[in-house]
């Protein structure tokens, strides 16, 4: 197991009130998983939990790649810790907002 990390656009379902008055948001996400596509199956059913609907993905990597790369910042170093004291769990950032549907 490996833990994975990537960023995420999100758009609300009908059922979703997370966003507000948005149209959808970009967040990082980090889950562990055997290889990319069980993470990223993993991100999909936690992005159904928040009542969205996936409809990207960007930097998908492992996050030992990511610690390398010059914009690991202190809300990655966060997700790190919560995700290594809670291995089941898929660990959100914070939520980016956007209010136009233009955005995506």
């Amino acid at each position: 197991m490996e833990l994975w990390i990537c960023l995420a656009g999100l758009k609300p379902t009908r059922k979703c009130k997370r966003f507000g008055n948005g149209k959808g948001a970009y967040v990082h996400i980090a889950a562990w998983a055997d290889s990319r596509g069980a993470f990223e199956e993993r991100v999909r059913r936690a992005a159904e939990e928040l009542d969205c609907s996936l409809v990207d993905f960007d930097d998908v990597q492992p996050f030992e790649e990511r610690i390398d790369s010059l914009d690991y910042s202190e809300e990655l170093s966060e997700m790190r810790v919560t995700a290594m004291d809670n291995p089941n769990d898929a660990v959100f950032g914070k939520f980016h907002i956007w209010l136009q549907d233009e955005a995506n």
